[in-house]
């Protein structure tokens, strides 16, 4: 009898502890600047700086489903192929309820950082996912151990309205694809991706919906975010392997890509491809600058930092360099070849060419032999003056003969 009445005891218990003593806290994943707002959840150019605002929050009337096992769609995928086991089986169920338009999913993980680090891994490898804006989850616990965790994505719009917007940017994604070939070379589909978004897309801070791909095709007005969320939105497209990198760029926040063209990993930036200088009449205009097109791991590295949680390849090669692949780029200080390369482009009524130096000794040498000492005339018979662009970071020389 008493071995019963424990066992009924022990039962009672129990069921206490599932029905009764379910504690959710509610956290709320908020990036805004670099700086974490709880009241806001936002989207953020960059994930550096990840942090979590903790708030207790009852939630009697939500009991924890079971974890649901989800087939990867994502094993192909840079970011996830980093990720530890039980991280990638919380990106699939994570991924899954945002492509889904589920209202949350519970996770095999019970580890919040895990589900940080699946979550920033999914945004990297899907540059498209316009709908979501961040994430809280709700943590279930039982005499202080967590027996559950649960993901719930913040959604800034209906799932009509994202289908309705989808169609839209996959038209104009359609139109701007429509100038190059799906059999044309890894480098060229980067390339042709590159100029279009720089030719199309202006850089303003205050364009709507600038920390997704609708600035893009919607508006043709983002930031770095919007550029390469469409970058890889248009590079996937195209077959190109890329994912979004996060990090700051002279100290700020910034987003760029890394690339996979011809069996090689290489650092794309788009913002900073946007450029924009001071013409011989002052005026304002935009130019492509190629330096970010295609960038080993060294060249990045002078000016941004990344800050990414995934391990990020080291890029050495620079056969996919534009300059190297076109014939403009310099390891030695041949002053006859340079010039002969400068006086073909002037004959031809080029309205600019540029030079790319393997260092900034052979750069300045360069610079101050044809500019400085002005043997540049040497080389372009009829030349009277010269306007010329200079990126030092890059050790690119930029002649405009217009």
């Amino acid at each position: 009898m008493k071995k019963i009445i424990h066992f009924l005891l022990n039962l009672i218990g129990t069921l206490t502890i599932i029905t009764g003593i379910f504690i959710a806290i509610c956290v709320v994943l908020s990036i805004k600047n670099g700086s974490f707002n709880p009241t806001q959840i936002m989207r953020s150019a960059g994930l550096n700086g990840l942090a979590n605002w903790y708030g207790e929050n009852s939630s009697g009337n939500s009991m924890l489903q079971d974890a649901v096992m989800v087939e990867s769609v994502s094993y192909d995928r840079y970011a996830y192929q980093q990720l530890t086991e039980e991280e990638q089986t919380a990106y699939d169920q994570i991924y899954s309820c945002i492509e889904n338009y589920s209202d949350r999913i519970t996770l095999s993980t019970k580890d919040k950082d895990v589900l940080a680090n699946a979550y920033e891994a999914v945004l990297a490898d899907y540059g498209g996912l316009f709908w979501i804006n961040g994430y809280q989850y709700n943590t279930y616990t039982s005499n202080n151990n967590v027996v559950g965790l649960e993901f719930e994505p913040k959604y800034t719009m209906s799932e009509d309205q994202r289908d309705i917007y989808q169609a839209t940017v996959d038209s104009v994604a359609a139109e701007w694809l429509s100038g190059i070939s799906p059999s044309a070379s890894d480098f060229d589909k980067a390339l042709y991706v590159f100029e279009t978004l720089i030719e199309k897309v202006d850089y303003d801070t205050n364009s709507l919906e600038n920390q997704n791909i609708l600035s893009v095709f919607l508006y043709q007005s983002t930031v770095c975010q919007g550029y390469a969320d469409a970058a890889w939105y248009l590079l996937d497209k195209l077959g190109i392997s890329s994912t979004i990198i996060t990090g700051t760029a002279n100290n700020e926040s910034h987003a760029w890509n890394l690339v996979h063209l011809d069996g090689a990993y290489y650092y794309m930036d788009v913002t900073w491809g946007n450029s924009k200088y001071l013409d011989s009449n002052n005026d304002t205009t935009k130019r492509v600058n190629y330096a970010y097109l295609a960038m080993t791991t060294e060249e990045i590295s002078q000016n941004h930092v990344i800050t990414s949680t995934f391990e990020v390849p080291e890029c050495l090669s620079n056969a996919d360099d534009y300059f190297v692949h076109n014939g403009l780029y310099y390891d030695w200080y041949g002053v006859d070849s340079i010039g002969a390369k400068l006086g073909e482009s002037y004959a031809a009524g080029d309205a600019e060419i540029s030079l790319k130096f393997s260092n900034s000794d052979l750069y300045n040498r360069v610079l101050d032999y044809f500019f400085g000492e002005k043997h540049i005339s040497d080389y372009c018979d009829g030349l009277t003056s010269v306007y010329y662009l200079l990126d030092e970071n890059a050790n690119v020389i930029t002649v405009k003969w217009n």
